[in-house]
């Protein structure tokens, strides 16, 4: 299946201060919708992780504006509105005050715990708008507390599956359609405040905007919303004209896959000519009999998630940023599953891994850019999961909620800077990280430390930001449930331009523990240091365990990966990463060369020596390919790679990929990876307690003429050597 999206309104020009106006109105609107939604429904999925979003459409589901939460839900609902103009058109009908919901991912739903309202905007008799409001439901039944099932083999498993469905009818709640929803919900009440939530958020936009078209007029409120999705469109054609043709690859690993054999891959390629991009995912591989399948919406939506904040961070976010993409995936992929696979479990699967394959590889277009290199930057945190309970709460209520910690995930590192501890999703544009009180006033569970995670940051000469770390205790309850598993193996947050891998999500439990005994003394434990016994996870990425008040659980945190070789951090930065425990002592040694005195203090002098030997081992690893020649010199350098490649012509007009040490690695129409130095990595090389599947390794690619790793690749055993970057070149004499 592929997209291609044309544009279906040409504007008419209007005065740039009524076009202001409107345009920042309709800002307005939804940020109106979003604060219904958070004030009426309550739920913990709105105000305590932003997993919603809200929109205005025009009458063929164009996107006019998107809010600012949860990007996946951006281009979901515009998917949704289409889907609903093509089921309901004719039958049942669209009329003033209807309300139609949907939630099934075929439809364009990204899994169907998250449920849309779409409302159509009449003015004057006339379909003009649409609204929409989509946010992640607590519960829709399915086999699981929760309707996240990672066991799932097909979606009829994973609970309520609604097409656009009618759910008011001019006006009036269809009381039928609303009793058989709520009646397949673990948590009827919770739903059912969750959507009058959404309504509320649509009948913001209903009033907003038939305001506006009161006071300026429906055809000049529609230009202006066809001017706004021409500006994007515009502006973001004339940002990849600044940026080189290139084909750009990149790839995300899920977790291992029985049923497969294998570690199935999100693999793109994205080829950049003049103002145009193809995504391609056809290379992806086979749907799974298991949940962290997507549909083509949910590529769609790790699209968008990667797409906007990376390239347009700085223009209106509407439809016209996805024309000059044309997206590819044939059906069958586990990027674009079809029916009925599985697919509740897709955020930290298929979703995930289109959003980190689409950031990765528009940052590494973009760092061949001396222009946009600084909004380049490495894979965001790894997957994420979060730790959910179920059961009885100390209200005497049954109960299901996650604690969320996993929002305060540290951002990926940049060229310039390392990334921003508990930074947040890069889904998330205005992410909200939990608060403490609120989770412990819902949950039976106490909370005994939360803070940065020491080396959660993946290394780098610029570091990965740091990610937050909880530890807590089932509390004032009888015992409750609790999904655990087993640590990720697969690292899938990779560095860029030598940076290394940031850390996996994981859990440890400690059972029948002394921590009631130690909080009684009037001490707060260290989880290290607590009595108990240690509670080893079976390999199944999820289970239901009961928890009793004696147990207690840390959730590690997923992290962002670095950028550049670990060598070249400064040790003036060490010293303020190992003062504030966002690296660790072992991993200063480890991963960034540093030699400490005898009185734990960083040693200059033997920390350069350490380097300098460790550079020369580098130099020493096999290589490939050997090269015939070198380059007529002068060289010209005419793009960079990252910050220390670069691609050069020589004298006789030959392209070279170049070390910024001045090497000539290889000819720049070849793959320089099989011209540098390279080993496999043990994983202790490149992370603190990483693991990587057996069928999976890191290699490091090496400089031969310096030593400075230029790439830490994740890849199958049997892969040849990634080439990620392709720029179009012509040949001939300088």
């Amino acid at each position: 299946m592929s997209t291609l999206l044309e544009p279906a309104r040409t504007a008419r020009k209007v005065d740039p201060v009524t076009f202001e106006v409107i345009r920042h109105r309709l800002v307005g609107i939804t940020e109106e919708q979003a604060a219904r939604l958070m004030t009426v429904s309550g739920s913990k999925h709105v105000t305590e992780m932003s997993d919603y979003n809200v929109g205005l459409y025009l009458h063929d589901g164009s996107v006019a504006a998107m809010g600012r939460t949860i990007l996946y839900h951006s281009s979901s609902m515009a998917t949704l509105v289409r889907s609903v103009i093509a089921d309901c058109t004719d039958d049942p009908g669209v009329e003033p005050g209807d309300i139609f919901i949907v939630n099934d991912p075929w439809k364009g739903s990204v899994h169907a715990p998250d449920m849309a309202l779409i409302t159509p905007i009449h003015i004057d008799g006339r379909l003009i708008f649409w609204s929409g409001a989509m946010m992640h439901m607590s519960d829709i039944g399915g086999m699981h507390e929760g309707s996240v099932m990672l066991p799932a083999t097909e979606s009829y498993q994973e609970g309520l599956l609604l097409p656009p469905l009618k759910l008011a009818s001019r006006g009036v709640l269809r009381e039928d359609v609303w009793r058989m929803i709520l009646g397949n919900c673990r948590h009827a009440s919770t739903m059912g405040l969750d959507l009058k939530g959404l309504m509320a958020a649509n009948n913001a936009a209903v009033t907003g905007l038939q305001q506006l078209s009161e006071r300026y007029g429906v055809e000049t409120l529609l230009d202006v919303m066809a001017g706004l999705i021409e500006l994007s469109e515009t502006r973001l054609r004339a940002r990849l004209r600044e940026l080189p043709d290139a084909i750009v690859e990149s790839t995300g690993f899920l977790e291992y896959d029985a049923t497969l054999g294998d570690c199935p891959v999100v693999h793109l390629e994205l080829k950049k000519t003049g103002d145009h991009m193809i995504l391609d995912f056809s290379k992806s591989s086979p749907q799974v009999q298991s949940s962290v399948n997507c549909t083509f919406g949910g590529l769609m939506a790790g699209v968008s998630a990667g797409l906007l904040p990376t390239l347009a961070y700085d223009i209106p976010w509407n439809e016209g940023l996805y024309r000059p993409l044309q997206v590819i995936c044939p059906e069958g992929k586990v990027c674009n599953a079809r029916r009925p696979a599985a697919l509740s479990g897709n955020i930290a699967g298929g979703v995930w891994e289109v959003e980190m394959a689409t950031t990765v590889a528009l940052s590494r277009l973009a760092a061949c850019s001396d222009a946009y290199r600084h909004e380049a930057q490495a894979s965001s945190t790894a997957r994420p999961g979060s730790l959910f309970f179920f059961g009885t709460n100390q209200h005497g209520e049954r109960y299901a909620g996650r604690t969320y910690d996993v929002l305060g995930s540290g951002g990926a590192a940049y060229a310039d800077h390392d990334g921003v501890s508990s930074h947040g999703h890069h889904s998330i544009e205005r992410a909200r990280i939990s608060n403490v009180e609120a989770l412990e006033l819902d949950l039976p569970i106490m909370y005994l430390q939360r803070r940065w995670a020491v080396d959660s940051g993946g290394a780098g000469r610029r570091r990965g930001g740091s990610s937050i770390l909880a530890v807590y205790k089932p509390h004032r309850a009888q015992p409750t449930f609790q999904r655990l598993g087993s640590r990720w193996e697969v690292p899938d947050a990779v560095g860029l331009f030598g940076g290394y891998p940031g850390a996996q999500m994981g859990s440890d439990l400690i059972r029948k523990s002394n921590v009631s005994q130690t909080l009684a003394g009037g001490h707060v434990p260290e989880f290290d240091d607590v009595e108990g016994e240690r509670y080893v996870a079976p390999p199944q990425r999820q289970m239901a365990l009961l928890l009793d008040t004696d147990d207690l659980v840390r959730a590690t945190p997923p992290g962002p990966a670095g950028w550049g070789d670990p060598l070249e951090r400064s040790l003036d930065d060490l010293a303020i990463d190992l003062r504030f425990r966002d690296v660790s002592r072992a991993a200063a040694e480890r991963l960034y060369g540093c030699v400490f005195d005898a009185n734990g203090a960083l040693d200059p002098v033997a920390t350069a020596e350490r380097r300098a030997a460790l550079r020369e081992e580098r130099k020493a690893w096999p290589k490939r390919k050997t090269r015939s020649g070198a380059p007529a010199t002068p060289l010209h350098t005419r793009y960079h790679m990252g910050d220390a490649l670069e691609v050069a012509r020589d004298a006789a007009g030959a392209h070279w990929t170049v070390c910024t040490c001045g090497y000539a690695i290889a000819p720049a129409a070849e793959n320089w990876r099989e011209y540098a130095a390279s080993r496999v990595a043990d994983p202790d090389d490149v992370g603190v307690d990483l693991m990587v599947n057996a069928r999976l390794e890191v290699r490091r690619y090496a400089c031969p003429g310096c030593g400075r790793v230029h790439a830490a690749d994740l890849c199958r055993v049997t892969d040849p050597d990634p080439y990620d970057i392709r720029l179009v070149l012509d040949e001939g004499p300088a």
